[in-house]
């Protein structure tokens, strides 16, 4: 059996089923406990478990407690938008995460294109869905979706026209995109 706060790697042995049960971080095969992730380990005497903690890392801990995140679309996919976590609620992040929107959290309605509502370069607010990487992200909720947009002919500034319309301030393309419900009333 492994020692206290180990460094061990995916595979590595932990114990043996007759000295201890499988805890977080790791996976049982043939009688052998062995570490699932790369960690440090912790033997729980009390409940004879083995445990593999991940090493985390920055902002990894806020994003669990967080409400919203900032999101910045870097890839548009057939039916998903790639990017970065660039802000946790209204901080920054020193070092960005990298997460993902499906199609089907966009809206609550079919989307024939995901372009009609995500393009490269929006900074989108966006709701955690799950905490492993890339981050699942969801914009459904009506007080998600995108807060800065630029444009995707020129890149200049858009500025909101109606409900889910933006007009480029420098040369006047009209682009859709899903908003959220403060922008749309104006605030």
């Amino acid at each position: 059996m492994r020692g206290q706060s180990e460094f061990v790697f995916p595979g590595d042995e932990i114990g043996i089923i007759e000295e201890l049960l499988g805890g977080e971080g790791t996976y049982e095969e043939d009688g052998v406990v062995r570490a699932a992730v790369v960690g440090t380990t912790f033997i729980d005497m009390i409940y004879r478990k083995g445990n593999v903690i991940t090493q985390r890392r920055p902002g990894f801990t806020a994003l669990k407690k967080a409400k919203f995140v900032y999101f910045q679309v870097e890839q548009v996919k057939e039916d998903f938008a790639l990017g970065t976590i660039i802000g946790i609620e209204d901080k920054p992040v020193s070092s960005h995460l990298s997460a993902y929107i499906h199609i089907s959290q966009i809206v609550n309605k079919r989307v024939e294109r995901i372009t009609d509502y995500l393009k490269p370069g929006d900074v989108v607010k966006a709701k955690p869905l799950g905490f492993t990487l890339p981050v699942p992200l969801t914009i459904k909720q009506p007080d998600l979706g995108v807060v800065l947009a630029k444009c995707s002919v020129c890149g200049g500034d858009m500025v909101q026209i109606d409900e889910e319309h933006l007009r480029c301030t420098v040369c006047k393309n009209v682009e859709t995109r899903k908003l959220p419900e403060a922008r749309r009333r104006g605030n």
